[in-house]
């Protein structure tokens, strides 16, 4: 009897320890970043910490949102599911939220400006505003530099991208 229920306990705190790490894991991710619009900030093969969506997203975050479509911008890309395998993904700073200037006009609601810190970047300045529902997450902190890879091309590598 006494064996059983110190089993029962242990069980119990090993099934409580994988239900919190599933909900870290459902909540933050790590991505690795590929490409050069971020310099100086992140460089190509940092790592970093992301919480998921986009809840208390402030200007000058780092965001890292849906790669938009080379035609349609993201006017027409379904909401991210979170699946990092579904789409690519670009690391940006969010540099205007809703109602704030950008590009001519105000950033309209549900959307945000975002822009590379590098000289050259592929982003709000040329794809308009993002809707808030193409935010994977914002970056919470680095986390050091990815192991070195076999040499990819950066317009072919998988998620994250840029």
């Amino acid at each position: 009897m006494r064996w059983s229920l110190v089993l029962l306990v242990a069980l119990a705190g090993t099934g409580a320890a994988a239900v919190a790490a599933w909900r870290v894991r459902q909540r933050y991710v790590a991505v690795t970043v590929r490409g050069g619009s971020m310099l100086p900030t992140l460089s190509d093969g940092d790592r970093v910490l992301i919480r998921r969506g986009a809840r208390g997203l402030r200007r000058d975050d780092i965001v890292v949102v849906a790669c938009p479509d080379l035609y349609t911008s993201w006017r027409e890309r379904p909401p991210v599911s979170g699946d990092l395998t579904a789409t690519e993904w670009f690391i940006k700073r969010a540099v205007a939220l809703a109602g704030d200037p950008f590009g001519g006009g105000p950033v309209p609601a549900g959307h945000l400006a975002v822009v590379g810190d590098g000289a050259y970047s592929d982003d709000s300045r040329s794809h308009g505003p993002c809707p808030v529902d193409q935010v994977l997450g914002v970056v919470v902190r680095p986390l050091g530099r990815a192991a070195p890879a076999h040499p990819v091309r950066e317009d072919v590598h998988p998620n994250p991208r840029r």
